[in-house]
């Protein structure tokens, strides 16, 4: 998450069981848990190495998780009670009051958002939903993080961000499962055309020949 290991980079087995004082078993069961979660990858004759990042797998991973966002908000308007929906449009308003102040940090702006999200996930009442969503975020929020991208680097991106949170929060208080699905899934597809131009625009500043790399990192 830090960076430290940068993609491509070879993982190898002796060198990792002396650095971090463990056995070789441990390294290979905590590399293949990682796999699964889609940091690193296998290749043949290579071995285990951090996963590289295309661009078209961060846009994937908003798809699946606007999908997993919309039926979390379906639920919570079928199954939520109306003190849920109360703290709900308490986090919507602070997150309409951080997206007025031009001077926000998008960190901030950024962490709320994700707070709003999970108290979503949460209130859906569905295990499986909020555990699914969260292993999707860490794996998209990591790839951003090699690809020195984020969703709300704009005054203008995160106001755009507000008014897909009043719009879920209004649907979900008129008890709408339509409309608050729809909306949910609205506001995971302008973060992924937020960050998409500025993938966009960074690949271009890369390479200013118009060829792209083959790979973000």
């Amino acid at each position: 998450m830090t960076g430290r290991l940068a993609p491509g980079d070879r993982l190898k087995e002796i060198a990792l069981a002396q650095e971090h004082a463990v056995s070789r078993a441990t390294i290979r069961e905590a590399l293949t848990t990682l796999e699964r979660r889609g940091f690193v990858e296998r290749i043949p004759r290579i071995g285990a190495r951090v996963t590289a990042v295309g661009k078209g797998e961060v846009y994937d991973l908003f798809d699946i998780r606007g999908v997993l966002f919309g039926l979390a908000a379906r639920r919570v308007v079928e199954n939520a009670p109306d003190a849920t929906l109360d703290e709900f449009e308490a986090l919507v308003s602070k997150i309409e009051a951080l997206a007025e102040r031009r001077s926000t940090p998008p960190h901030s702006f950024g962490e709320h958002s994700i707070g709003a999200q999970h108290f979503l996930l949460r209130a859906s009442g569905s295990r499986w939903l909020s555990e699914l969503y969260e292993q999707l975020s860490k794996l998209s929020t990591w790839r951003l993080i090699r690809a020195k991208a984020i969703s709300f680097g704009t005054a203008e991106r995160r106001l755009e961000s507000a008014r897909d949170w009043r719009r879920i929060a209004d649907a979900i208080r008129g008890r709408d499962a339509d409309r608050a699905e729809s909306a949910a899934r609205m506001l995971l597809a302008h973060s992924a055309r937020g960050v998409r131009a500025q993938l966009e625009q960074a690949l271009t500043e890369a390479s200013p020949d118009g060829h792209e790399p083959a790979e973000i990192g």
